[in-house]
């Protein structure tokens, strides 16, 4: 399974052609990751990508595949924002980070399933066949960009779009083994994304590794960033409010081990219980508004568990909302004091592994994942999820890296770099599944 440098590079070295890669895609419906396949246009895209190998016009995502969250609108393809309310959606223009991927030479093979209205982190959706995690289809991907996660890790595409409100590209990059970026708040335009909470909405790049992510990324910006990784990284056990289990904690101990750079141990200058429930009125006020035009009037058309999420959500005060925004301010600046010591910071992404697809709506789930996820999407700040081993189950395990705001370039040279250092403990941990 070639991930997307190595298939750019056989692509140029005539080694391998974009419409073999496409003729190739196989659909396993059983895992679910897909709702809606646009295979027919992307075999035309195909032929041009190879003629543009040959006359040596390639662009910087020239032949790559790439599986796209149904919340972005795509031109002439069905988008249902994971809602049955929009089965017959059909957008007449492409999301801004479709357009650009598109311009960069990228193929949309398909649009991947989200949890409903991307408002959760499981990826299952009462209105489509359960998404199944790609290394144990018992368990969900996570989400709510899991059909995305789900996609890369079957090989299925080269590259994914997602979006993260509160954790929904990192927590599926990490449960399926991939690596995914949150951008900066605003770095990356989420004009033509269904919004759930409007000032906590990003819109990222997903792959396998992550030097994929930073090709996919660069086109994204149009622009290059440095090589050189981080030389100073915190550890902040103040944001550890739920200890995680024996195999990730050991996974992500690994990891700290294997950083090429000092590892500082700092304090969080702020309250860290406040961060959950400052970032629950804040998207819950958000997300609330969003879907006014729907709920009620639209309630029998909802999932029971966003249905129940917006109730929940419409009694939050406008006092509620405001101390919630004073208490952003004051998290931002704790991690401005953090950043002042050390250039990133490493953290899990989750304490538990990915549950059952059978398990009943289990808060305690949430409880073990949300809180490693927000903080970053509170701030507004980028993380890059970096797969780092397995579990004591076999369930892939991945650590975030966290960057002060604009430093995605850094964020991303130091995940290369913690990607390659952490290659042998992956492989021992999968040889010993």
């Amino acid at each position: 399974m070639l991930n997307a440098v190595s298939l750019r590079a056989a692509f140029a070295a005539r080694e391998l052609s974009p419409v073999e890669v496409v003729d190739a895609f196989e659909e396993l419906p059983e895992y679910g990751a897909f709702i809606t396949l646009t295979l027919e246009r992307a075999r035309e895209e195909a032929k041009a990508a190879e003629a543009a190998y040959r006359d040596g016009t390639a662009r910087p995502l020239e032949g790559l595949t790439l599986a796209v969250k149904d919340l972005f609108d795509t031109e002439g393809v069905r988008t249902t924002y994971g809602s049955s309310i929009f089965t017959g959606h059909v957008p007449n223009a492409d999301a801004w980070a479709v357009r650009r991927a598109r311009e960069a030479g990228a193929i949309v093979v398909g649009k991947t399933i989200t949890h409903e209205f991307a408002w959760g982190i499981t990826s299952i959706n009462p209105h489509f066949p359960p998404c199944r995690n790609p290394h144990d289809p018992e368990r969900v991907p996570g989400g709510s960009s899991g059909g995305s996660g789900v996609a890369l890790g079957l090989g299925q595409a080269a590259l994914a779009l997602g979006t993260d409100t509160g954790g929904s590209i990192r927590i599926p990059a990490s449960f399926c083994g991939v690596s995914g970026l949150k951008p900066t708040f605003g770095r990356i335009s989420t004009g033509g994304v269904f919004p759930l909470a409007r000032s906590l909405d990003h819109a990222g790049p997903m792959a396998r590794t992550p030097g994929d992510v930073k090709l996919f990324y660069e086109a994204l910006v149009g622009e290059r960033g440095r090589t050189e990784p981080a030389t100073r990284i915190a550890v902040c056990p103040d944001l550890h409010l739920r200890a995680p289990e024996p195999g990730i904690q050991r996974a992500f101990d690994t990891a700290v081990a294997a950083l090429d750079a000092e590892v500082v141990e700092v304090r969080f200058d702020a309250n860290p219980e406040r961060l959950y429930p400052t970032y629950a009125s804040i998207q819950n006020a958000e997300a609330a508004l969003t879907h006014a035009p729907f709920f009620p009037a639209q309630r029998d058309a909802y999932g029971p568990d966003v249905a129940g999420r917006i109730e929940f959500a419409q009694r939050v005060t406008l006092a509620e909302y405001a101390e919630a925004i004073a208490e952003r301010e004051r998290i931002r600046s704790a991690f401005s004091h953090l950043f002042a010591i050390a250039d990133l910071l490493i953290t899990p992404i989750s304490a538990v592994p990915p549950e059952r697809i059978d398990a009943p709506t289990n808060q305690q789930f949430r409880d073990g994942v949300l809180p490693y996820t927000v903080p970053q999407d509170l701030a507004g700040l980028p993380a890059c999820a970096v797969p780092v081993g397995f579990d004591d189950e076999g369930l892939p395990v991945g650590v975030q890296l966290t960057g002060a705001p604009w430093c995605e370039a850094l964020v991303l040279a130091t995940a290369e770099a913690l990607f390659s250092a952490t290659a042998s403990a992956r492989a021992e941990s999968a040889s010993a599944r």
